[in-house]
This record gives C-alpha cells, structure tokens and sequence, in this order.
C-alpha cells in the first residue's frame, strides 16, 4: 500500500520534462519574442498584466511591461511602475531585523514578551529567531481573517493584526518543533522593530532602502515621486477585470511597494560579500537539528538541481516573485497586478529557455496548456466527476471543476491541472505522460478513478457524501468565542450551503465516513470542518483547521 501511495503521489505532483504537442517555442523566436507570446492574454489596454526583467551579471538585460497598470486611467505597466510585492516584502523585513542586531537593539534569542508584554503566554519562548523563520507556532492572521469571515478589502492595519494575532489561545505547535509559513511571524516583527526604535517599520526602512541606493521603494506611506505610477491590482470576473479596492493598510509580512528598476538594484547586494544584506541568507534550524529551506524572508531551494533564492508573493491582485540563480549570477523577476497572473510559472518558464536551453519548457506548456484543451469538457460532464476520493485512510484525492478547469489535489499536495484526453473518462494529469480514468458511473456520478502509468496503476473509491435527508443535523448557527465569528449552516435547493461574516457563502458536502468538510479560499488555502456529534447523531460543534491555523473550536448555539 505504500508503494501504490508513492506511485500516485509521483503521478500528481511531479511535471516531467517530456515533450510535448500542446505548445511548442520556436528555436527562431528571440527571447522577447517567446515572453510575448507567454504574455499575449495580459498585453492590451483592456487587461492588466505584468512587468518582467532579466538580471545578468548585474545589467538589466531584460526588461518589459504588458498590459496595464492601471485601467481607468490608462497607465501601461513598466519597469518604473511601482507594484506592491505581497510576500515578497519579507526580506526587507528581515534585513531591517538583521540592521538592528548588527546594532545590538536586538538579539536572535530575545523573547517576544520582552518587547510584546501584551502577547500571551503560552509556557513557551518564542524567540525573533523563531519569527524570522517561520517555527514559532503562531497562527497566520490572514488565514484567521478568511476563517473568520473578514475582507481583505476591509480596512485594517497593523494595529489590527496585532488585536487579532493577541486574541489566539493556543499555538500551532511547539515553537521550533517545525517551520510552518505563517504572516502573522513578519507582522510581530514590524511591531517589534516599532517599539525598539520608536519609528514605524515604513519609517526605518526609508534610510536603509536610501543606502542601497532603492529610492523608489518603500513600506507602507511610501515615499514617491509627484508622477510616479502606482499599479492596481484586479480581480478577473467573466471577461472584465474588477480592481480591488485598496484600504489594506498592514505591512511588514507584505505592503513593501518597489520598481523593477529598484529590484535590481537590491539585487546586486547578494553578490556583494560586504553587503549586510547577506546575513538574511543564513538557514533556520528546527529544535531537533534540521536545517531549514528557509532563510530570513527568503526560500532557499533548487530548481532543475541548481541552487536557487526566491519568495514569491500573492495578495488579492498582486503577484511577485524573483527568482535567482547565484552560481549564475542570472536573476528573473515578475511583478504583476493581477490575481490570474502566476509569476512562478512565468519566471521558471523563462529560466526553462533562457538559463538551461530548454526549448520545450514543461512550465511554458503549462502556461498556455488551457488555452487549447478542455474545450469540449461540458459542465455537466465535469459535475460527474467532481468529489473526494479515497486511496487509503486519509490520503485522499479531490477532483475540482472551477473557472472552466478541471484539477486533481492528493492531500497535502499542490494542484495538478487535469486535461481531456479525447475521452469522456480519461484525463491527461498536467504535462506528464500520465492518466487518470474514471469508472463506474453510478447515480450520475463516477465511483472510482485509477491513475494509470508505467510504473503501475492506483485507484481510489469515491466517498460518500451526505444526504439532504440528514442536513438538518447540522444545520443551524456555530459560534466561537475566541474568534468572535459564527457560522450559519443552512440548506437551499437540495443543497449544503455555510456562511461567515463577508464571505460569499460556500456550498459544501460533508464526507460522511470522516464527518468532515472540505473547503479553500481561490486555491490558495485549504481548511477542514471536522464535526462532533452528540449521543443522537446530530452536529453540536466542530474543529476548524488548516495548514495554518489548527483547533479552533466552534461550538452550535
């Protein structure tokens, strides 16, 4: 049975570099030519888009804006335009931090209480280091937001995140037990940097931004000039693109507003063995001795066995990553202002062509692979196969239809795209050589898929679900205290439906052997209801959980 695990984890979460039919780049095409084309569906007056560059050796070799930063009043995106980060903001963060121990106002080991006497006591000591990292336990504010049903178009600010971050009872884990991402670590590191220097994070990191010569860039209230153009982000709705409305005003784990042009200078000073900024590639450590992927605000991996340092960056339409290779010296930036923008697909595709020669890039085919496939995929066809199937006990597969595409997530695994294979039934996973067929259909509905494959083939029966005979044992309000949130469940047309605070209700099925709910927010995180049931069956509370935030309880009133 592990082994049959192993085979489906390999078939749903590895791309394999085969070539492939769906998109191929001409070896004529000129490097701009094939980012062009990776870009034509965000290159017009009508679509925001991105600005992309390429860094070698410490000249700009590259650089180019699509579409456009701001719809209404018809500014284009470019290398000047000043776009918000998200995430990617982390390591200004951290190199702020690093500043301040070089100063000895801070030390790796001072505890949070001793600059947060307000943050609770959990019997442990969470260290700057644990928050640098990611190991400290807390609970990610954003993800309390979304669970506790508050938008992120609402205004809120750091004081906010504080209140909400304080209010928590309990950790995730042990501080240093494991490095789980969290923003709610960078949001405590800008408080802290706020009472030990008595100016605000925005406020500090002005004269370090100044010294590298990034005067473009900033936190928060940032410094611009009269005609800098500020990039809005966009949400896609049918064929039009909404902009969200920007009172967000948080900062420290993101809100850091820069330039390509900016970003290239940062750029240089991680080649520069004098540069302080060269502290924030030190890698965290777990309390047991492993050695973290992590540095301070910054991923350190590997993409196609070369070293490689990158933080991407999402929040509402904004989209950023940089994505360098320091053996190489060669260094890829996205900064988009919209939410169907993918700047990881967009920077490893180029580094596909331009860094490795690869002129059948897989993640270039994954970029354009929707655009000629599933088009014969009706909504009806795809509602026969949508549900939660089981490999074994809690090693579960979901098959989702969302946005006109169909995908496949093995549990705590990334999103595979599925494509129509000239079959009602079979389906090609992402750009491997890989299938997945559905059979016996039943009731409307397909009972049982296998994923067929060289190695051998795995198949998972399709769980059941809930009948409306039985809803009303869980319908009605959950309330938690600590979260000051409710959650109303009701049914409506023959259907589940729960709702929180601003959030648009969620349709939703519960897996009756597991008495368990699924759900995500725009597939970018995923949380779990698992209910408890009192001596006659029915519903009297449930635990909420995610990758980020585990165990709040809710109890029915």
């Amino acid at each position: 049975m592990k082994n049959t695990y192993i085979i489906f984890l390999m078939a749903f979460c590895t791309l394999a570099c085969n070539s492939v039919n769906a998109f191929q780049s001409n070896q004529n095409n000129t490097l701009e030519q094939t980012i062009d084309l990776m870009m034509e569906n965000h290159n017009d007056s009508n679509t925001p888009g991105a600005t992309i560059g390429i860094i070698k050796e410490g000249k700009i070799i590259f650089q180019k804006g699509y579409g456009m930063a701001d719809l209404k009043f018809k500014e284009v995106n470019s290398p000047k335009v000043l776009y918000n980060i998200a995430s990617g903001s982390k390591q200004f963060t951290a190199f702020a931090v690093t500043s301040l121990i070089k100063q000895q106002k801070l030390s790796l080991t001072d505890t949070i209480g001793k600059f947060l006497p307000e943050f609770p006591n959990y019997g442990k000591g969470i260290t700057i280091e644990n928050l640098l990292y990611h190991t400290s336990g807390i609970r990610d504010y954003m993800v309390l937001m979304w669970l506790s049903g508050k938008s992120f178009e609402a205004t809120f600010d750091n004081k906010d995140a504080l209140n909400l971050i304080v209010r928590q009872n309990k950790l995730n884990f042990n501080p240093g037990d494991r490095c789980v991402y969290s923003n709610s670590n960078y949001i405590l590191l800008a408080e802290i940097i706020h009472r030990v220097t008595g100016r605000t994070l925005a406020a500090y990191c002005s004269n370090l931004l100044k010294d590298l010569n990034m005067n473009s860039s900033g936190f928060g209230k940032y410094q611009t000039e009269e005609k800098s153009v500020i990039a809005k982000s966009y949400s896609k709705s049918g064929d039009n693109y909404l902009p969200f409305k920007d009172k967000y005003k948080a900062y420290g784990d993101g809100g850091m507003h820069t330039t390509m042009e900016d970003l290239a200078r940062w750029d240089q000073a991680f080649y520069d063995s004098t540069s302080p900024v060269q502290h924030i590639l030190k890698r965290g450590t777990l309390n047991n001795g492993n050695l973290l992927s992590y540095g301070m605000g910054i991923q350190l991996d590997t993409y196609r066995n070369e070293p490689i340092q990158t933080h991407p960056g999402a929040f509402l339409g904004f989209r950023s990553e940089t994505l360098r290779f320091p053996e190489r010296k060669i260094s890829i930036i996205c900064l988009g202002n919209s939410e169907d923008i993918n700047p990881e697909s967009i920077t490893r595709a180029i580094a596909d062509i331009y860094v490795f020669g690869d002129k059948n890039s897989t993640s270039l085919v994954q970029t354009h692979i929707d655009k000629a496939v599933n088009k014969s995929l009706s909504v009806e066809n795809a509602m026969t196969l949508t549900g939660v199937y089981e490999v074994m006990p809690n090693v579960l597969i979901h098959i989702r239809y969302e946005d006109g595409m169909l995908s496949g997530q093995v549990t705590g695994q990334p999103i595979q795209m599925l494509y129509t294979d000239n079959n009602t039934n079979t389906f090609k996973i992402g750009v491997t050589n890989d299938r997945v067929e559905f059979s016996n259909l039943r009731n409307g509905k397909y009972q049982e898929l296998t994923v067929l494959q060289t190695q051998g083939n795995t198949t998972a029966q399709r769980l059941s679900v809930l009948s409306p005979k039985d809803y009303s044992r869980y319908i009605g309000s959950y309330y938690s205290k600590e979260q000051k949130a409710s959650y109303q469940f009701y049914s409506k047309d023959k259907n589940l439906y729960f709702k929180v605070g601003s959030n648009p209700e969620v349709e939703v099925q519960v897996l009756t052997s597991y008495n368990r709910i699924y759900f995500d927010y725009k597939n970018l995180e995923k949380a779990t209801i698992d209910f408890s049931l009192d001596s006659n069956g029915d519903a009297n509370g449930f635990l909420l959980s995610s990758d980020r935030v585990s165990g709040i309880e809710f109890v029915k009133k």
